[in-house]
C-alpha cells in the first residue's frame, strides 16, 4: 500500500540572544514560538516573515527553526 502523508501542527521558532552569561560568556537564548503555520506556506515566505518579526524585537537573532509534523498512514 502507498503511504499517505497528512501534514499537521507546523511551528516556527525564533531563537533570540537576550544577553551573555557572565560565568562562561555563552549567549542567553530566548525562544519564541508561533504555532499553526499553514502547511501551504512556502519556506522562503516563512523565512521572510520570521525576519520581519525579528526586526520588531529588541534582541538579536540567533536562529530560525521550522518544525513540520506529519502523520504517515496507508
Amino acid at each position: 500500500m502507498p503511504v499517505v502523508v497528512v501534514p499537521y501542527d507546523s511551528r516556527l521558532q525564533l531563537n533570540l540572544v537576550t544577553g551573555t552569561d557572565p560565568g562562561d560568556g555563552s549567549p542567553i537564548i530566548k525562544r519564541t514560538y508561533f504555532s499553526n503555520v499553514k502547511d501551504s506556506a512556502v519556506e522562503q515566505d516563512i523565512f521572510d516573515v520570521a525576519n520581519e518579526l525579528v526586526s520588531l524585537q529588541n534582541d538579536s537573532l540567533d536562529s530560525i527553526e521550522l518544525t513540520k509534523n506529519m502523520q504517515l498512514t496507508s
